[in-house]
């Protein structure tokens, strides 16, 4: 009788320890981690201190739909556009000795624009020679050099010269700017280092200094299509793209032809719209 109150007691108590250690781990086992340290879990620095620390942009994340915009933003063009430009030859009649038909790139590429925002189709080699001149008269007299004439100064042409407002030259370009003006139904007039062009059709080695005017871009061939007057065959002119655009050169103005460029060249256009 003694040995079954004994072992009744010894049970009891096997089953009240046992009983008190399942508790004790449920409540264990159900703790929960206050907000920092639960972030801390589940976004955890990399386990070696020489590695970047990565970042992951959801759709949430401001910087990642900032980024998205500005892709939105960038001008793609699906279809050809052309714009009607007459086209000119900076020397109307072949006279490339006259020292004022081989620098006027800068002159016929304005008078073509501008002929472009008048509506005309054609225009005559002897007008096309009368406007150049015409240009270069006004040069002398109110800038003091014609050989060349930047970016700037060719918007001050058309603004004081052309009487024309819709213009607008910029500095420090990219490819998608000039295919954004080109979207906007503008023509552009971009300066270049001539001899980068690789233009067949130019006396070899080509212009160092020159001016010509984009039209419109093919995206099938990914091509600037252009009116060079530096060539009798420049009319609808097309140049590869990555071509055109490295060789765009922002050359200074003066009474001198410049000297071939040296490290990193100015990228600048000029936009004109009607």
């Amino acid at each position: 009788m003694q040995r079954k109150i004994l072992y009744f007691i010894f049970t009891l108590i096997l089953c009240l320890i046992t009983g008190y250690f399942f508790a004790s781990f449920s409540e264990k086992k159900n703790f929960s981690l206050p907000d920092s340290a639960e972030k801390q879990k589940t976004i955890s620095s990399p386990s070696d201190p020489s590695l970047p620390d990565i970042i992951i942009k959801t759709s949430e994340d401001p910087e990642a739909s900032s980024e998205k915009a500005v892709e939105a933003k960038l001008p793609t063009i699906s279809q050809k556009i052309e714009q009607s430009v007459p086209f000119i030859v900076q020397a109307p009649f072949g006279n490339w000795s006259d020292s004022n038909f081989q620098n006027a790139c800068e002159e016929a590429s304005m008078v073509t624009a501008m002929g472009w925002v008048k509506g005309e189709k054609t225009i005559s080699p002897q007008e096309a020679q009368k406007r150049i001149l015409e240009i270069i008269d006004f040069e002398n007299k109110n800038l003091g050099y014609s050989v060349d004439t930047d970016a700037s100064d060719v918007e001050k042409i058309f603004r004081e010269y052309f009487k024309h407002e819709n213009v607008e030259s910029k500095e420090n370009i990219t490819l998608e700017d000039l295919k954004a003006e080109l979207k906007k139904d503008r023509v552009v007039i971009i300066p270049v280092l001539g001899q980068a062009l690789g233009n067949p059709n130019f006396t070899q080695p080509g212009p160092i200094a020159h001016m010509l005017v984009i039209i419109g871009y093919d995206p099938k061939t990914k091509e600037f299509i252009t009116n060079d007057p530096g060539t009798r065959k420049g009319a609808g002119y097309r140049y590869a793209e990555d071509v055109l655009f490295a060789a765009i050169w922002e050359y200074p103005s003066g009474k001198t032809n410049p000297p071939l460029p040296t490290g990193k060249m100015m990228k600048a256009m000029i936009s004109i719209g009607k």
